[in-house]
């Protein structure tokens, strides 16, 4: 008889997720982002030995309890709710955020969503155009690449020594962040946030033709939704927005490998 696994979540990534594992297990997706009384019941009585959780960290309503039947917890983003009933219930966790396959392959889809955002909002072309791009992470990385290949001057900002001559060694202009702003006035230049704090002043982002914010929420603007400036963009979960069968199957392959990894130590 296969493991039960249950899908929680309303991603558009999740039935590809559920495509791939079906071969595999008795899937299920429950198509919430609330965890409401009639969610746990209904869990409760599905019986899962794997449960998937959602990347944004599941609104709790009722009390987050998981069944005795679950052996194996995929995590997104965490809460302390989340966190506590990990602890309590002794169940094997694997936080799929943190894999780094998973992510280098995620920040490629982000990096060709963003050039995907870029043509749909300017109707223009990357070619000779000029981007700062602020952090220098896996997403960071992977949109230098394709932003310079495809003729854009770009330049990294960063707080960080090393990043910043890491990045100069790739043939990239740099600027320490805190610098890359006051620098800005010619409104030629375009700003791409992968940073995932609040340090960017609204006003600020008049010094920019356009701010793309690819940080998850809050994302990087200092004040609160109120004053969101009319250049600011917040793009989030692109891969999921522009290519879901890709991005499904990337999390698939993530809970393939975590599955035939426990299996092993059996």
């Amino acid at each position: 008889m296969k493991k039960k696994c249950a899908i929680i979540g309303t991603d558009a990534r999740l039935p590809f997720l559920q495509e791939t594992l079906d071969n595999l297990l008795d899937v299920k997706i429950f198509p919430t982002m609330i965890w409401t009384e009639e969610l746990n019941a209904a869990i409760n009585d599905f019986q899962p030995n794997i449960i998937f959780l959602p990347i944004p960290p599941l609104q709790i309503e009722s009390s987050f309890v998981l069944p005795e039947s679950c052996l194996l917890l995929f995590v997104g983003k965490k809460n302390k709710q989340i966190e506590q009933e990990i602890q309590n219930s002794q169940v094997h966790a694997f936080y799929y955020l943190e894999d780094e396959q998973w992510i280098w392959e995620n920040a490629n889809l982000t990096a060709e969503g963003f050039i995907n955002d870029f043509y749909r909002s300017e109707k223009e072309s990357i070619y000779n155009k000029k981007f700062i791009i602020t952090g220098y992470g896996r997403v960071g990385k992977r949109l230098a690449f394709a932003l310079h290949h495809l003729g854009a001057e770009v330049i990294i900002s960063v707080r960080s020594d090393h990043q910043l001559f890491e990045a100069k060694s790739y043939g990239y202009q740099i600027e320490q962040l805190e610098h890359a702003v006051k620098n800005q006035g010619g409104l030629s230049t375009y700003l791409i946030n992968t940073i995932p704090n609040r340090w960017l002043s609204p006003s600020d982002t008049t010094r920019f033709k356009k701010v793309y914010d690819l940080a998850s929420n809050p994302g990087c603007l200092l004040e609160s939704a109120n004053s969101i400036p009319t250049n600011y963009i917040h793009s989030t979960s692109l891969p999921g927005l522009y290519f879901p069968k890709d991005a499904g199957y990337l999390i698939a392959k993530a809970v393939q490998t975590q599955l035939a990894l426990l299996e092993g130590e059996k």
